[in-house]
């Protein structure tokens, strides 16, 4: 039990006497800080940087040494703990790890151990003022106008670069003070490998920073660009790839850092490879996209430019076929990328294209029926038969072609339903958008009117309608289309162009009311004959006999008595 004590009371000691060295250690770093940051203050170049800006960065100073000083008491305490459990004098262990660090040359030993607190604390001076220049440059930046809308982000990039600057500083000293320590080579390695771990990682986030800020700014000042008439307005219309832009940024950045941490660890292997190859398949990918976008942009401006405007028939014949290009276009574009991606990878891609080949050919005696909606597809294309914006009748659909791909078309209805109807179903087609339609309107006339004049009528009243929406010479016809049993049948036919004769029907419906009201043309008539064959005979009511019955007495109480 004594022995216990006095290993207790032996550890206690050492932990104090570490704990008070750490804070007086604490405190001189803290003080150099604050008089070389004074000492910097007094330059040309920082003299915008105000007091309360001083006293944060002073308490910012004093707040992380406290941080610092809890941190390192903690794991002494916890050193001082395990070293009691297992019996160990920590002043014996300090003692001979000094002794060996020692060796047989003091003066060595002391220049190592002076050589070593001048790294640390020339590297804690030197963060802070790292530190106090980021803040500084920071702020500069964000007072520009060109960043006037990103606060935040330059906050933010700000942050990680002090961050970045502080690992790579201390990083740098403790590389420094194992080397001239002369610790041990598995030890010296181990601080060299966190040491480029954790400086690349936040190196990249610095990295990534900076560059999302870059396009962000890019993409907003883009719009200047589509507004031109040259071919950099194509650039200007693609601030919807910003996205996948910060995802490549991203992936190629922490794969550069990682790529070149392999390289300074152990050059030459397949690590560093990997992160080589993988960068570039990033870039392939991401090209083939923006090829893709640029692709689209260039067909749409030549299918459908001012040329096209100005014959809309040209224009919805090349609406129709821009889909198709778009689709060739894009498949052709990511084909070449995944081979160029393979070959990168060196992967030989022949093999796998060869037996792309054998289990096409295996699943196209399965997929008839697909192959068969493409085949159609190609003659609906290239006969003519349909057309974006027409107004067609397909398998007892009617509706708009909104769009015709390689396999399916799609019409939508007056109800707003899409209908997807592949083409190999497509049999019988009615377009109603070609060249003309027939605007018919019925009216019925009584018998007793005077037909030829009410024809003539409704020939005038059609032509005069059909000149004044079309502005072109009428095609009207009246005439007499049934007979039915209490009128004539007189049908209206004019020719309008396509998609206007619901339109038309309505406003030859409204004038013929009108006209028919002033003419004076009567309303058709049921004419229906009601004959009656029966044998009843009706004569007089027989007579019928009443018999008079005695009047009754009225009722009295003196009578029951």
């Amino acid at each position: 039990m004594t022995l216990h004590l006095d290993l207790l009371l032996h550890n206690l000691v050492a932990l104090c006497i570490a704990i008070v060295m750490l804070m007086l250690l604490s405190e001189l770093v803290v003080r150099v800080i604050h008089r070389a940051y004074a000492f910097v203050l007094r330059s040309p170049t920082l003299e915008n940087v105000t007091a309360d800006e001083r006293k944060t960065f002073r308490s910012r100073v004093r707040r992380r040494a406290l941080v610092w000083v809890a941190l390192v008491g903690a794991a002494l305490m916890a050193g001082a703990a395990f070293a009691t459990y297992r019996g160990i004098r920590a002043l014996d262990v300090a003692k001979s790890a000094f002794v060996g660090l020692v060796g047989d040359d003091p003066a060595l030993a002391k220049m190592r151990l002076l050589t070593a607190l001048g790294i640390a604390v020339g590297a804690l001076l030197v963060d802070a003022l790292a530190r106090g220049l980021a803040d500084g440059l920071g702020q500069a930046v964000a007072r520009s106008k060109w960043l006037d809308k990103r606060r935040e982000p330059v906050a933010e990039v700000t942050i990680r670069l002090r961050k970045a600057l502080r690992l790579v500083i201390l990083g740098a000293a403790a590389v420094l003070i194992s080397e001239k320590s002369g610790l041990a080579p598995g030890t010296q390695r181990t601080v060299l490998l966190a040491t480029y771990t954790l400086g690349a990682f936040y190196v990249s986030r610095l990295a990534t920073g900076i560059g999302y800020l870059l396009l962000d700014v890019i993409f907003d000042n883009s719009t200047r660009l589509a507004r031109l008439e040259s071919p950099l307005r194509y650039l200007g219309n693609l601030s919807h790839l910003l996205g996948i832009t910060k995802r490549v940024v991203d992936y190629c950045v922490y794969l550069t850092a990682a790529t070149w941490v392999a390289d300074a660890l152990t050059p030459d292997t397949w690590l560093s490879q990997a992160g080589r190859v993988g960068i570039r398949i990033i870039a392939i990918f991401y090209a083939s996209r923006v090829l893709v976008e640029l692709a689209v942009l260039l067909i749409n401006d030549l299918f459908l430019g001012k040329v096209a405007e100005e014959n809309p028939q040209t224009l919805q014949q090349r609406k129709t076929l821009v889909p198709v290009a778009l689709g060739f276009v894009r498949y052709a574009i990511y084909f070449s990328a995944l081979v160029m991606g393979l070959r990168e990878a060196s992967i030989d891609p022949t093999p796998l294209l060869a037996g792309a080949g054998v289990i096409g050919v295996a699943i196209g005696f399965g997929a008839q029926t697909f192959v068969g909606d493409i085949v159609a597809g190609f003659f609906i294309l290239f006969e003519n038969l349909l057309l974006v914006g027409d107004l067609v009748e397909i398998g007892g659909i009617q509706g708009r072609v909104e769009e015709i791909g390689v396999r399916i078309t799609k019409i939508r209805d007056e109800l707003g339903v899409l209908h997807s109807i592949p083409n190999g179903e497509v049999r019988k087609v009615a377009n109603h958008s070609r060249s003309y339609v027939n605007a018919v309107v019925d009216v019925h006339v009584p018998y007793e009117e005077d037909v030829p004049r009410v024809r003539a009528l409704l020939t005038t009243i059609a032509e005069k309608e059909v000149e004044a929406r079309t502005g072109a010479p009428p095609n009207v016809e009246v005439g007499v289309e049934e007979l039915n049993e209490g009128s004539i049948v007189l049908r209206i036919s004019a020719r309008v162009p396509p998609g206007e004769n619901k339109e038309m029907n309505d406003a030859l419906r409204n004038r013929v009311v009108e006209a028919l009201c002033k003419a004076q043309v009567g309303a058709p008539r049921p004419r229906k004959a009601v004959l009656i064959d029966s044998n009843l005979r009706v004569g007089p009511p027989p007579k019928r006999e009443i018999e008079e019955s005695a009047p009754v007495a009225p009722f009295s109480p003196a009578q029951d008595d």
